[in-house]
């Protein structure tokens, strides 16, 4: 019986397809096939995790990006508001200088011309006043010339006041 199954066996594909079979387990049971299969499992299910967790890492990244970009536009806007603040305060600065320093040079002006007013009016009144010593001397030239009896009495009232004065 045993002659016959071996007979059997080896008179069909069977014997060839245990030897088949028989290397295959040996070369399954060599590579640890299930354990590689389960070490590829295990693999993948890590990367997946950690393609997760930096999933929700980039998520939260992107919505700490949208937050600031959000406050950047407010910020934007204060600064812009700040900046035309302080261009008009500056500008009103500059105006107001300018009128402090027009109303300045306006005083100075008016007092510059009250000063050379001053100044003509006394050389007016120095000329003035030599000229009508002069007409006044010549008067008296003439009246003199005119009237010498005129010019004797002065004469002696002129020593008289020196007499006395002596006296």
């Amino acid at each position: 019986m045993f002659a016959t199954v071996l007979d059997y066996i080896a008179r069909t594909n069977l014997f060839n397809f245990i030897i088949f079979a028989a290397v295959f387990a040996l070369i399954f049971w060599k590579v640890d096939l299930i354990g590689g299969l389960e070490k590829g499992r295990q693999s993948i299910a890590e990367k997946i995790e950690d393609s997760e967790a930096k999933k929700d890492e980039a998520e939260s990244n992107l919505q700490t990006i949208e937050d600031k970009v959000t406050n950047l536009e407010n910020e934007i806007d204060q600064l812009v508001g700040k900046s035309e603040e302080n261009a008009n305060l500056v500008g009103q600065k500059i105006i107001s200088d300018a009128n402090v320093a027009a109303e300045n040079i306006k005083t100075g002006t008016l007092k510059l011309a009250d000063n050379k007013a001053a100044l003509l009016k006394n050389d007016i009144m120095r000329r003035a006043s030599l000229a009508a010593v002069e007409i006044a001397r010549n008067h008296i030239i003439n009246e003199l010339m005119r009237n010498h009896d005129l010019h004797n009495k002065l004469i002696d009232e002129s020593i008289e006041s020196i007499n006395g004065g002596n006296i």
